[in-house]
């Protein structure tokens, strides 16, 4: 890509990894920030942060402008302190019009140390970014009040500062030519940490973010043997889609049938499938706040006038012990 002049202002992606690959966010949030770039007439880069990242600069290097890379053996774990301040430096160097993030576990904790220390403000969980034309300050929208309103947020003070729900946006294209690496050295001082990791502690590892069909149940699956049968209609679907999960409101994890790490809504992941089948889900608008980005959504439940047939697609009133096996059956014939 063509290096552009000091003089442009520059919008600047924080790059998400998932073990050694660039997390799937990443690309989406440098899809909103080109955009941005474009009107601002700035130059887009991405700053990746950590150990031993030379190869994963050479990767990202094909979607942007510019590539910061921060490279340094304290930084091989994520620690919010020492990766502020490793930001902090860079950021007063470069002197950015945008950051941006993911809204990812690990940004709720760096995100609004590096707003503070920056002396800015910082929205988070925005489904949509766009540059007001009479000003050049950005707006950020976001669902509010558990997702009864969408409100629109200005930030006037640069660096503008935001995070992006994952699955909001479409991820960019990558580019025919390399951006430049440009190396950066901060000044690490590991005795400046006053958090310290004693124990990580993992719990299972479900996917549901990634997932293209995901089948929820609610608190009208009531036990494990209806558990059962949304895993039975999990395994059909797999013939359709590449990836399927399951999931539930927070009632099924309250009552223990359900690890916290399976719970979709505003206490829980938020999703975007290409299907959602909820089964036995009232749809309070707290669980609906985890389904915004579904493109379509599947109602099962015994009232005809629960919440979640107002959002869905489609919907069948009846008995999901009878519904859901005879969903199976007719999938079946059509495969």
């Amino acid at each position: 890509m063509d290096s552009k002049s000091r003089e442009n202002g520059r919008i600047l992606v924080l790059v998400e990894r998932e073990g050694p690959a660039i997390a799937p966010i990443t690309f989406e949030l440098l899809g909103m920030a080109k955009k941005i770039a474009t009107d601002l007439k700035g130059i887009l880069c991405a700053v990746i942060i950590g150990h031993e990242v030379a190869d994963v600069s050479k990767k990202i290097a094909y979607f942007v402008d510019e590539v910061y890379s921060i490279d340094h053996p304290q930084l091989t774990s994520f620690n919010s302190e020492l990766y502020v301040s490793a930001l902090e430096q860079l950021y007063k160097d470069v002197n950015p019009d945008v950051v941006l993030m993911g809204c990812t576990l690990d940004n709720l904790d760096l995100a609004p140390r590096l707003a503070y220390k920056m002396g800015v403000q910082v929205i988070t969980d925005c489904v949509q970014f766009a540059i007001e034309p009479e000003t050049g300050h950005l707006l950020c929208t976001k669902p509010v009040y558990g997702a009864k309103v969408t409100s629109i947020f200005k930030l006037v003070k640069k660096p503008y500062m935001a995070t992006l729900r994952p699955k909001a946006m479409e991820p960019i294209g990558s580019g025919s030519t390399a951006g430049k690496i440009i190396h950066f050295a901060p000044i690490i001082d590991e005795s400046s940490v006053k958090v310290k990791l004693i124990e990580k502690v993992k719990e299972e590892s479900t996917g549901l973010k990634e997932a293209e069909a995901i089948v929820a149940g609610g608190r009208g699956v009531k036990n494990a043997e209806g558990l059962e049968e949304l895993k039975e209609l999990v395994k059909v679907l797999k013939k359709y889609f590449r990836k399927v999960e399951w999931g539930a409101s927070r009632p099924l994890v309250d009552a223990g049938l359900v690890p916290s790490s399976r719970q979709i809504g505003l206490t829980g992941e938020k999703v975007a499938p290409a299907l959602y089948i909820a089964i036995g889900i009232s749809g309070s608008l707290q669980h609906l706040t985890g389904i915004l980005g579904a493109k379509k959504i599947i109602a099962i439940n015994t009232n005809p006038k629960a919440y979640i047939f107002t959002v869905a697609d489609y919907g069948v009133i009846g008995s999901f012990e009878e519904v859901v096996p005879a969903l199976n059956r007719k999938l079946e014939e059509l495969q």
